[in-house]
């Protein structure tokens, strides 16, 4: 039955990040483009901008996704508009898809400079291969611009609206998930951290890819918590609200914890260091520790975690001190956490 449940079921970071929400609002929303995209008789003709329309735009956060809609459609439709102009003059050729291309890019770069839309560099191809006739039978580039922009437009509307229709479960307990997300991650890296700081033969093991890995899962989540504090209209409880602050804080201990487990492997790495077995058990505790930690879970009386400076030597190389700065830094880190947990109740 296990194995059954994991072949079918999501990963815990997945459930996490709400990804079963996400499933139910695609295929419900996609279902809504089709059947008004179907009912009229302009959209109709290109249901696969409509439907593109609605999963280009389907993310967690309103704002982002209103945003991220109205870039789409400014960009397709500056687009559209250059491309046709060069195709009305200049017909369909290599040099004008060419140059239709090129300009989409550079007005999409213009808007956006951190990404460009891929639903704009589909409209210029479309205008120069999907080109609409009026009713004589000539090509016509104002109709084939109102059919693209029409059709991607429903489709943006679709979907910022259930964007904010599911924005209403989302937001139920999602600074507990997005925090009990990190810290899986967390949980991880600091079991392969110890793993490597005992490993006896070097080069073994590498650490520097699942560490950006983490660090890069950590800033999507800390991104996603500062937006939902800017975002003017949330619908999220005024509790929910109080405790953003808080999980900015957990979120940046947490980031500060990654660093500091990197930088104690790197050390190491770099002096060859070889870890008391007082050290190894004291990592180990505190990995357990860390692992039982639950931020879904609404007990809050966390035990502070006592650090390993009364075990510090008097001789030891730079290597060795470095490790024990770090160890104990993380569980400073670590205690504001469970003061951060407590206070969040």
């Amino acid at each position: 039955m296990e194995q059954i449940r994991k072949l079918i079921g999501l990963r815990k970071e997945a459930v996490l990040l709400d990804s079963w929400l996400y499933i139910i609002k695609s295929v419900l929303a996609i279902g809504t483009g089709f059947i008004l995209g179907s009912m009229s008789s302009v959209t109709r003709l290109d249901m696969i901008s409509v439907l593109l329309g609605v999963m280009y735009n389907l993310e967690v956060t309103n704002i982002s996704a209103m945003k991220g809609g109205i870039n789409q459609l400014l960009a397709s439709f500056l687009g559209a508009v250059t491309t046709g102009i060069l195709v009305y003059f200049f017909d369909v050729n290599v040099f004008t898809i060419m140059l239709g291309m090129g300009l989409t890019l550079y007005l999409a770069l213009k808007i956006d400079y951190r990404a460009v839309s891929p639903v704009a560099i589909f409209t210029s191809i479309y205008m120069t291969q999907y080109i609409q006739s009026d009713a004589l039978g000539n090509p016509s580039i104002f109709l084939t611009i109102r059919l693209r922009i029409l059709a991607l437009g429903l489709g943006v509307l679709i979907a910022i609206i259930f964007n904010f229709i599911f924005s209403f479960l989302y937001y139920r307990r999602i600074t507990s998930k997005r925090l009990q997300f990190v810290k899986l991650k967390l949980d991880r890296i600091m079991k392969m951290t110890a793993q490597y700081l005992t490993e006896e033969e070097a080069g073994t093991m590498t650490y520097n890819t699942p560490f950006s890995q983490v660090f890069a899962d950590i800033e999507i989540v800390a991104s996603n918590i500062d937006a939902l504090m800017k975002e003017p209209v949330v619908p999220i409880t005024l509790l929910e609200k109080r405790k953003l602050d808080t999980a900015g804080e957990i979120i940046r201990s947490l980031k500060v914890m990654a660093h500091l487990a990197y930088d104690t492997c790197y050390a190491k790495d770099n002096y060859k260091s070889v870890l008391s077995k007082d050290l190894v058990k004291h990592l180990l505790s505190f990995n357990a520790r860390l692992e039982a930690l639950d931020f879904l879970d609404g007990n809050t009386e966390d035990p502070v975690f006592m650090s390993h400076s009364h075990m510090k030597p008097d001789n030891e190389d730079l290597g060795l001190a470095r490790i024990h700065e770090n160890l104990d830094l993380i569980y400073t880190e670590f205690n504001a956490i469970l003061e951060y947990h407590q206070r969040m109740g």
